[in-house]
């Protein structure tokens, strides 16, 4: 059955060379026809029916040997090399068949007239044929691909409903949930002074968990926003995003050291999500900080085309082995760096950026983003209007 199928694809390849052959072909013959002609009677060249019936003739040669070519180059599908090879052949044998007839019941003048007919026919027919294979083949394969790109968007809005039906069971039903676990153990823990030390363990152990179950939650809503059709990305003031996201981190983290150079009301392209790309970074770079005093340093550097952000920290650094894929998708929470690189990567790509990992070692890591400069040129000149901001995670 293989070896069938083998021998059917290449016959079906060679359909092009066979239409490239029998256009040359044709033109040979035509060519000879000629000297035979002019050998036998020079006269005979001269003639109007002859000349005509040659000069026809050469286009539909030209076009048939070139449709051997044009399939070889074009995107339509093998399959339908057959049924254009079909158009051909029955164009042929029944223009040649009329044709034949015609010189059968009405006199001609000489055998050279005849035998252009005949050539002229074979010409014009197997052209005429080809010409509506191939009209037909595109008009397939263009019917064919917009039912596929019409199943691609049933199949896109369908994924796209079932995924915003997942969405409200992770936030309605399992974030609620978490958040009401979380509430009671800070609750026992906060107003039970009679517990020991194990049970104070194993609420805390609650409560980070449920607080990471609450994170990821909100990531995967992110996530699911960033796959939501096309991005509309507007000037957004990224001084202001940073200081937002630089106080929550001091607000939430004792004891962390903030060295800033961030110049004043610098916008870029972006979107309401900009925040979780600084807010991500920032809890990264002092989640895995084993330092004494953390301490976070974040320089802005604005530039005619894009504005770099570098955030540096003063840990560890990252091992060597997760380098390559810090900012690959994860299969598990096993992961130390759970959706957060992740989630900046594709956020970053949203807004046709680049984020990478320009240095990390013993005296820490330091990230670097570039994203596109926004213009405040007045489109219309007629208004004042700053433009709208985002200022802070959500």
């Amino acid at each position: 059955m293989r070896w069938l199928e083998n021998t059917s694809l290449l016959s079906k390849n060679r359909i092009p060379r066979y239409l490239l052959g029998f256009g040359t072909g044709l033109a040979f013959v035509l060519l000879c026809e000629i000297v035979l002609v002019f050998s036998a009677d020079p006269r005979s060249v001269d003639k109007a029916s002859f000349l005509a019936g040659a000069v026809t003739t050469v286009p539909f040669l030209v076009g048939i040997a070139y449709a051997g070519y044009w399939l070889r180059s074009s995107a339509l599908s093998t399959s339908r090399y057959p049924r254009i090879a079909g158009w051909c052949l029955g164009g042929l044998a029944a223009f040649l068949f009329i044709n034949l007839v015609l010189i059968v019941t009405m006199p001609v003048e000489s055998w050279t007239i005849a035998a252009s007919w005949i050539r002229w026919a074979v010409a014009f027919g197997a052209g005429i044929g080809l010409l509506i294979g191939c009209l037909e083949g595109r008009a397939i394969e263009r019917a064919l691909t917009a039912e596929r790109a019409a199943l691609r968007t049933e199949h896109l809005e369908e994924q796209r409903d079932y995924l915003d039906y997942l969405n409200g069971i992770l936030r309605h039903e399992v974030l609620n949930t978490a958040t009401v676990i979380n509430g009671y153990a800070s609750q026992v823990l906060e107003e039970e002074s009679t517990l020991d030390d194990c049970s104070r363990e194993w609420l805390e152990i609650v409560i980070d968990h449920s607080e990471d179950m609450s994170t990821v939650i909100d990531d995967v809503r992110v996530l699911l926003q960033t796959r939501d059709g096309t991005p509309r990305l507007e000037p957004v003031n990224a001084t202001r995003v940073l200081a937002a996201e630089l106080r929550n981190l001091e607000n939430e983290r004792d004891g962390v050291e903030v060295v800033t150079s961030i110049p004043p009301d610098v916008f870029v392209l972006a979107d309401d999500l900009l925040p979780r790309v600084f807010g991500n970074l920032l809890s990264n770079a002092v989640e895995h900080n084993d330092a004494v005093t953390p301490r976070i340093t974040v320089t802005v550097e604005p530039g005619p085309d894009t504005v770099r952000f570098e955030i540096a920290d003063n840990g560890s650094g990252i091992p060597e082995s997760e380098i390559d894929s810090l900012f690959d998708r994860v299969e598990s929470r096993g992961s130390t760096h759970g959706l957060g690189l992740y989630l900046v990567d594709q956020l970053v790509a949203r807004y046709d950026g680049t984020v990478e990992l320009a240095e990390t070692g013993p005296d820490g890591s330091r990230f670097v983003i570039d994203l596109p400069v926004a213009s405040l040129g007045r489109d219309d000149g007629s208004s004042d209007e700053r433009p709208r901001v985002a200022l802070a995670s959500e």
